[in-house]
């Protein structure tokens, strides 16, 4: 205990922690004040709880075991962390802004994911500091960018299972989701920042807007740290970029744009592999063409099979990238992957009507998503290494991989909301790619979610929220599968990610 008190003193400072503990007697006072007024939901008293819980993270950090890297965390990012937490408490929750203007939860969701970004930063310097291994700002920056949505998926989990937690103790799910337009009626909150297509619709909104949201501010913070890399500059530097620590890497052919496309194309691909691909290709396209010719003719989903088809040349146009980017360094392994699971959602999806007759189809689909997308951020990891010639601690490569699959689950759930308007836009009848109309599903197996709703009102967010579960279940497993054998560094595949001792920096990482 003494030394944990002698760690706290010689990390932070004086003011740091007045300031600290100025946010958290306000937080307590409203969380207290919430005990006694009889118009406080449960749902705000766990919300203004864990806004007081969260501000103590950098103590629970500290007292974290010496090898572990959030105890390189400095406490800046706290001080922005109990911020955010004390606003979100004392303005949402006290003075009820989240109800009282529609601008309020996004502005604070977009604050928290700018911080996430820089936590992540400063992650990947802890790292970079424990562990002695050099890394490019590129790699620190994909690092940083992944935490932000592995951040991101745990709020809006935190924030599904609070509202279950409440269903289950008082019969009816909590709010934190904006889900009820029956609570929101005559507030702010009764209009969405991004109108919905059909009334029916709304309770997804404040979900997807959540997650649009985070994701512009998360750019707008790489963007940010990108201009400003603080952690290279003054007393705050670290070496990121030291040695050589070069690696075998095979050219990839040069020329001009068009020769040297498909130079490439030929260089780095079986023909094979390509025969594979056109097969399942051209059999995308017999789906598409007899869906035009369907009785009665449904656009929604001859525009579907579209989108699906265009995802299936990902790799070619990764290809056609100018040869000073990393995607020319991307294995076609990874559009194998994407093909091949792309063409059994659509054919089950469309002949089978899988997504519809069996229940757990869907989830199924995610889970299997959530676990690949850690190996194509592992192969998109390593092909950024060979591009930069350099090298990174398997601990940073594994984590960005991570946060390669929680940023890709996230975009797509972006694709299914963006194609469900952009096909209410133009054929004015509105898709259901994330199943959020209870009446179109009366009679099938989709009535039944994972999770319980508890309100028919709520159904419209339960796909999606399976969808993130699903894809955060399988993303853990396969992470932990690849801390266990990452190939990339074993047998035939094996990089050379052996650093010189000279290259090492001279510091000791902090205990």
């Amino acid at each position: 205990m003494k030394e944990y008190i002698s760690r706290l003193n010689s990390s932070g400072k004086k003011n740091t922690f007045i300031f600290w503990w100025v946010l958290r007697a306000l937080m307590l006072f409203v969380f207290v004040a919430g005990l006694f007024n009889s118009d406080t939901t449960l749902t705000y008293q766990i919300h203004s709880f864990l806004c007081f819980a969260g501000s103590f993270l950098w103590e629970l950090s500290m007292a974290m075991p010496k090898r572990s890297i959030f105890r390189l965390i400095p406490p800046s990012v706290h001080t922005a962390i109990n911020a955010g937490l004390a606003i979100s408490s004392v303005a949402g929750v006290y003075f009820n802004l989240y109800y009282s203007t529609v601008f309020f939860d996004p502005a604070i969701q977009a604050y928290f994911s700018f911080v996430a970004v820089l936590y992540g930063y400063e992650i990947a310097y802890a790292l970079i500091k424990k562990e002695h291994f050099a890394a490019t700002k590129a790699m620190v920056y994909f690092v940083a960018f992944g935490i932000s949505f592995i951040c991101f998926n745990a709020w809006e989990l935190g924030e599904f299972f609070s509202d279950q937690l409440v269903g289950h103790l008082t019969g009816r799910a909590g709010n934190a989701q904006f889900w009820s337009v029956a609570v929101s009626e005559g507030t702010a909150r009764a209009k969405s920042v991004i109108p919905p297509l059909v009334s029916e619709r709304k309770p997804l909104m404040d979900l997807m807007c959540d997650i649009i949201v985070h994701n512009l501010s998360a750019f707008a913070a790489l963007i940010f740290i990108n201009l400003c890399p603080y952690r290279l500059r003054g007393k705050y530097k670290y070496n990121a970029e030291y040695g050589n620590n070069l690696i075998s890497v095979k050219g990839i052919a040069a020329g001009k744009r068009i020769s040297g496309f498909f130079r490439r194309l030929k260089y780095n691909c079986t023909t094979r592999t390509y025969v594979f691909w056109w097969i399942i290709r051209l059999a995308m396209v017999g789906l598409f063409i007899k869906s035009l010719f369907d009785e009665p003719f449904k656009p929604v989903i001859s525009v579907e099979i579209l989108m699906n088809l265009s995802i299936m040349f990902v790799w070619e146009l990764c290809m056609l990238m100018p040869k000073w980017t990393v995607f020319q360094y991307i294995q076609p392994l990874m559009q194998t992957a994407i093909i091949v699971v792309d063409f059994i959602a659509v054919i089950t999806a469309y002949l089978f009507n899988f997504y519809y007759e069996v229940r757990l189809w869907d989830s199924f689909l995610h889970f299997g998503c959530g676990f690949g997308l850690v190996f194509l951020g592992y192969e998109f990891t390593c092909a950024l290494i060979k591009k930069e010639k350099k090298t990174a601690s398997l601990s940073m490569i594994i984590l960005a991989s991570a946060g390669f699959s929680f940023m890709c689950a996230t975009m797509w759930e972006i694709f299914e909301f963006s194609g469900d308007q952009i096909i209410g836009l133009i054929t004015g009848e509105v898709a259901s790619s994330q199943f959020w109309s209870y009446t179109r599903l009366i009679g099938t197996d989709k009535m039944q979610t994972i999770f319980e709703y508890f309100d028919i009102g709520r159904y419209p967010i339960m796909d999606t929220m399976g969808d993130i579960v699903m894809n955060v279940s399988g993303a853990i497993i396969s992470t932990l599968l690849l801390r266990l054998y990452p190939y990339r560094h074993k047998g035939r595949f094996k990089l050379d990610f052996v650093i010189p001792k000279e290259d090492m920096i001279n510091e000791t990482a902090e205990c």
